[in-house]
């Protein structure tokens, strides 16, 4: 048997049985949400999830994450490990929140054990990296909502491949983490609004991938992350026509998209909703020519 990443483990209610179609629904959403967890923490990968073992006589599921390697002189396809730090990070990919629940919601993002202390800080800023995803909280969601909506699970458990516990989340808490509100209570509940604005930022860090990624921006001195949706910025990515003024650094005018939350004094961002829409233009010094093409109306 393969060596196992992660472990996951369902806690069954006594005297319960889970419907199998839901059973096989849960482990296709754990998967998925561990391949976006390791998309994040390295964008470039390719991903693959190998469920390498069942225990007997239980819901405890065995995994291990992998990369892909392609080699240009043979057609098969190699694997390789992602680092340990990383490993760690995508373990605890299943425990993101959101602004709009983290008062309901209490996480302790406790490490890997095996992790050196000097590594430490690597390993926390690529934990953030998750809980600015917002699609890794989409699949987050997903998965508790399908546990959510079966009662014979009554608890779910992760474990480091050494079987230390990295979290555990009890059925009291599928709710709020599938984005459903537990109770009527009114206070519980904050008003939620999606803001448009057109923002001068700094340009901290682009991802050059074509496909939707979040880059590192700064606004006022302030830093953020936002999921580049600009569809000419990332055609010109596939092109190679991406223009030298998109480097570290540079001013640029952007329209952007967020979520505030009102907790009932002030209205407060969402952490990971921002998404760029449209990158206007570079402040000056203006380049000879356009940044990208004319937008359609």
């Amino acid at each position: 048997m393969a060596d196992a990443d992660l472990i996951l483990r369902f806690e069954i209610a006594e005297g319960r049985n889970p419907d199998a179609t839901i059973a096989a629904e849960a482990l296709a959403a754990w998967v998925e949400l561990l391949r976006e967890a390791a998309l994040v923490v390295e964008p470039n990968a390719k991903v693959r999830i190998e469920l390498v073992g069942v225990e007997k006589g239980s819901q405890t599921f065995l995994f291990a994450v992998k990369k892909i390697e392609q080699f240009a002189s043979d057609v098969s396809e190699g694997m390789s490990d992602f680092p340990l730090i990383k490993k760690a990070a995508i373990t605890l990919g299943g425990l993101v929140v959101t602004t709009a629940i983290a008062a309901m919601v209490t996480s302790v993002l406790t490490p890997d054990p095996r992790i050196p202390s000097d590594q430490m800080q690597v390993f926390t800023e690529t934990r953030d990296l998750m809980k600015e995803s917002v699609e890794l909280q989409r699949r987050q969601q997903r998965f508790y909502g399908i546990v959510q909506d079966e009662p014979a699970y009554d608890r779910v458990d992760v474990l480091h491949s050494d079987r230390s516990l990295a979290y555990s989340i009890p059925r009291q808490d599928f709710a709020a983490r599938s984005g459903l509100w537990q109770g009527d209570d009114e206070e519980l509940k904050p008003m939620a609004e999606t803001r448009t604005a057109t923002w001068d930022v700094v340009l901290i860090k682009p991802v050059l991938i074509s496909a939707p990624r979040r880059w590192k921006f700064a606004k006022e001195g302030l830093e953020f992350s936002a999921l580049m949706q600009d569809d000419a910025v990332l055609q010109a990515i596939h092109d190679n026509t991406l223009p030298v003024q998109v480097a570290e650094g540079v001013m640029m005018k952007v329209e952007v998209t967020y979520k505030e939350v009102f907790d009932g004094k002030t209205w407060v961002p969402v952490s990971g909703s921002h998404r760029i829409k449209r990158l206007l233009s570079p402040l000056p010094p203006r380049s000879s020519g356009p940044l990208f093409a004319t937008h359609s109306p």
